[in-house]
């Protein structure tokens, strides 16, 4: 089975890439949405921070700020599966673009997370990574702060349990970890925000085209 590069390289979505390959994706892709990011043959930390940066930069978050209390309450539930089943009606309330789009990179993101033992990146690492661009939460609210370790673990649920959320699934088995809720307050704020490492902005149109069904499986 072929395994595309960036699923092994350590640090992928952690590791800042080259600013200029970054820019020239941003270039192609304005050009041409279909382009094929392996016949550019760009650095693979080179694409996953544009990624990242496209999803930062849309004109509204991924995740609706509507959608936020919600789910910073459904991270708050002590029972595991109580606490999915909660977060599984959310996602239903996306709008029916957001969540295609979602179900594409939290599919892509657990693929990713398989990988752990040779990129570093586990769930865990990767919702660090990713929920500030998926939810552009408000840092300079102290409220905001209080609640960046709820929000990362709805975003590390999704990616550890995308097979239930988007695929019909069974719950995947659960660690010790998860089973219990995050702390509603992070002592250690500055240290959990370190590995966050954006990379300038893309300026990217909102979402309207239609996503190939294995762009990012």
């Amino acid at each position: 089975m072929f395994v595309f590069p960036g699923l092994t390289t350590e640090g992928v979505y952690r590791v800042s890439g080259n600013k200029t390959d970054q820019d020239n994706i941003q270039k192609l892709f304005d050009q041409d949405h279909s382009i094929d990011f392996v016949v550019m043959d760009v650095a693979v930390h080179a694409a996953a921070g544009a990624l990242k940066a496209f999803f930062a930069d849309l004109p509204d978050p991924l995740i609706p700020y509507s959608l936020h209390p919600e789910l910073v309450e459904a991270a708050k539930i002590v029972d595991y599966i109580e606490r999915l089943q909660v977060l599984h009606e959310i996602v239903k309330k996306f709008p029916s673009v957001n969540y295609q789009v979602f179900k594409f990179i939290i599919t892509h993101l657990n693929r990713v997370s398989q990988h752990c033992k040779c990129t570093l990146m586990t769930a865990d690492n990767l919702s660090i990574c990713f929920w500030p661009t998926l939810m552009r939460p408000d840092f300079e609210n102290k409220e905001t702060l209080s609640t960046t370790k709820l929000n990362q673990a709805v975003i590390e649920a999704f990616i550890v349990q995308s097979e239930y959320f988007f695929h019909g699934g069974e719950m995947a088995e659960s660690s010790s970890n998860e089973g219990t809720p995050p702390p509603h307050h992070c002592h250690n704020m500055v240290e959990a925000l370190l590995p966050l490492q954006l990379p300038p902005p893309m300026q990217p149109q909102q979402i309207q085209h239609t996503l190939h069904p294995d762009a990012l499986m």
